[in-house]
Order: C-alpha cells, then sequence, then structure tokens
C-alpha cells in the first residue's frame, strides 16, 4: 500500500481503530488538533506515542488541513462537530474516517451528504463511519452466516447494547455535543441490523429516559426502539448504561435474529446456531482486515471498504429519526 499522509481531529471518539494500520503500513501521522478549546488530547498522544508517532500539534483544525494537505482526516471531536469538520475535509478532497454518529442533527446530515455529493461529482473521495464493532470475530461470524441463507429469510431481531456507566467526560452530559444515547450507542445495534440482515427500516417507536444517569446531565441512560420493516419485519434496540461495575466487562453486546429456517444469537462474544441441522456454536472468523485498513486500501485503490458512505449516512439518519420518536413520543417514518 502506498504511503498515505494521515492527521486527526479531537479525540473523544474511536481514534484508536486507525493506529494498527497507520504503524503496520507507516503512514504519516503528520498532525493532530483538538476539535474544541476544551479537548484534551493528552492521552491520545502519549497513545500514539506508544505506537512511535510524534505528530506536531495545531491549535486550529482548519489551519492543520490547510497546512498538512493530508490524504486521510481521523475525525473524532465532540460529535456535535463531526459534520462540520467532516464537509470541510471533503471540500478540500480529503479522504474522511469519522466518529458515529456524523451528524447529530437533521440539517447537519444534510448539509454533510450535500458536501460528499458535490466533491465526488468529479472526484474521488471515500467517507467512512467508525462502525468498528462490526469488525469483532463474532459480528462477522454472525455476517456470513446470516449472508449464506443458513437461517434463511429474517424475520426478526433483538439487539442490545449495555454499558457501564462509570466516570463520563463532561461531554456526555450535554445533548448538544453529545447528541444523545441514541446516536452514539444504540446505532452500533442500528448498524448490525443495517448490515447483518438487510433490514428495510420503514418506522420506529422509542423511549428514552436520562433518569437513573449518576448525574450526567442530559445523558440517557435507558433507550428502546422498536422497529417496523418491510412485509411484517420488525426489530428491536435496547441501549444502556446501567451494567453493573462489577459486571466482568465494560460492555455486553448482543444480537438475535430470527430466521425462516432457524435462530442465530450473539452474546458474550460467541455465535450460537439452532437450524435445521441442530444446535452449535459457530467458530467464530475474523474479518481479513480491520476497518481503518480497509479504508485505506479503499483510498489507495486497492479494494472497497465494506462500510459505505451511504451505510454512515443511513444509519446515521435512523438513529436521528428514532431520537425524534424518543422525545416527542410518536412514531415516525423512516424513509432512506
Amino acid at each position: 500500500m502506498k504511503q498515505l499522509r494521515v492527521v486527526q481531529i479531537g479525540a473523544s471518539g474511536h481514534y484508536e481503530y486507525a493506529l494498527p494500520t497507520i504503524k503496520k503500513y507507516g503512514f504519516d501521522l503528520a498532525a493532530i488538533a483538538p476539535g474544541d478549546v476544551t479537548e484534551d488530547l493528552t492521552g491520545a498522544l502519549k497513545k500514539i506515542g506508544k505506537i512511535g508517532y510524534a505528530p506536531k500539534v495545531y491549535d486550529d483544525w482548519r489551519r492543520m488541513l490547510d497546512e498538512t494537505s493530508p490524504d486521510i482526516a481521523v475525525i473524532n471531536p465532540y460529535m456535535a462537530y463531526n459534520a462540520e469538520m467532516s464537509a470541510y475535509a471533503l471540500s478540500h478532497g480529503i479522504h474522511v474516517f469519522c466518529e458515529k454518529p456524523v451528524a447529530t442533527t437533521f440539517a447537519d446530515l444534510n448539509m454533510l451528504k450535500n458536501a460528499y455529493d458535490d466533491i465526488n461529482k468529479e472526484n474521488d473521495v471515500k467517507f467512512c463511519g467508525m462502525f468498528g464493532i462490526m469488525y469483532a470475530p463474532h459480528f462477522e461470524t454472525a455476517l456470513r452466516c446470516v449472508s449464506s441463507g443458513e437461517i434463511g429469510n429474517v424475520r426478526l431481531v433483538n439487539a442490545q447494547k449495555s454499558y457501564r456507566l462509570g466516570t463520563r467526560e463532561m461531554f456526555y452530559s450535554s445533548r448538544e455535543l453529545l447528541g444523545g444515547t441514541i446516536p452514539w450507542v444504540a446505532i452500533h445495534a442500528i448498524d448490525w441490523i443495517y448490515r447483518i440482515c438487510d433490514f428495510k427500516f420503514k418506522a420506529v417507536t422509542a423511549v428514552h429516559s436520562t433518569e437513573a444517569n449518576g448525574g450526567n446531565g442530559d445523558l440517557e441512560a435507558t433507550a428502546i426502539m422498536l422497529f417496523e420493516g418491510e412485509n411484517g419485519t420488525a426489530a428491536s434496540v435496547s441501549a444502556d448504561y446501567l451494567r453493573p461495575s462489577a459486571a466482568p466487562t465494560h460492555d455486553d453486546d448482543r444480537i438475535r435474529i430470527v430466521g425462516e429456517k432457524g435462530i442465530l444469537e450473539v452474546r458474550g462474544g460467541q455465535v450460537y446456531l439452532i437450524s435445521q441441522n441442530g444446535e452449535r456454536t459457530l467458530e467464530n472468523t475474523p474479518p481479513k482486515y480491520e476497518l481503518f485498513e480497509e479504508f485505506a486500501m479503499s483510498v489507495c485503490g486497492e479494494g472497497e471498504c465494506r462500510v459505505t458512505a451511504k451505510e454512515t449516512f443511513d444509519t446515521t439518519y435512523i438513529a436521528l429519526v428514532a431520537r425524534q420518536s424518543a422525545d416527542s413520543g410518536r412514531k415516525i417514518g423512516i424513509d432512506i
């Protein structure tokens, strides 16, 4: 793979997805800038230093992009800034690897999509959301199994995201900065359903609550969504920060997919299948490449990244509609 110049904006998301690939291929991690004056880069610089890099630190992300002319911008500031920064980078021909949600309002999402469409009328500028959990071996295994047709057409899905609350950074207490638990946490499960099940989202009814959030301001500690799909299919997603501190792991990711010919469940990092051939535990198979590695290969014209701009925009939109349903107490249609 050719040498790429990479820069980073912010350190409030999953920038670490990019680090193994940067180190593996010796990319030039040239510079870093905060997304906000209150954002602390100390932890990120320490982790970047551990892989042998000391990027130049800018105090202005626009000046950094203008002066360094990178191939890729890794964007993960406070989530409310993702759309503005991504649109700026895209408009300057810079490929973007962005934290999700890539926008926290419908207006910002439309602005970002327009920026992407405009630059790609005459160019090939890549855009990818940080949906790295889908690249975990158990979710890769689930994807391959469902895609093979072993459980038949999917009729019903239940997905779960559960986290320990712990001590959260300041911006988690602000809906304006974070965007809410549904776009920040539940969007992962929405993405699993979107990609693994090829689910056609048509409407959503949702509920969320800030009760029991440990004094974290606007942070919703619990959320649940019921999605209606085509031909009477249905999917539910729950997300919470109530996983006990004594739990063996920080997170508890699950999905149960009911097909016409079988049922697949992911829980505890394992994949369980009940089908016409009986019940068994599937052997986890990791993907050939990590997410950022796949993205970098697509930038170099050496392959395709499976997390597309369309998937990123669609799942962001679905999450924003679900949040709107929870805010309003109404069922709302989904049009993608």
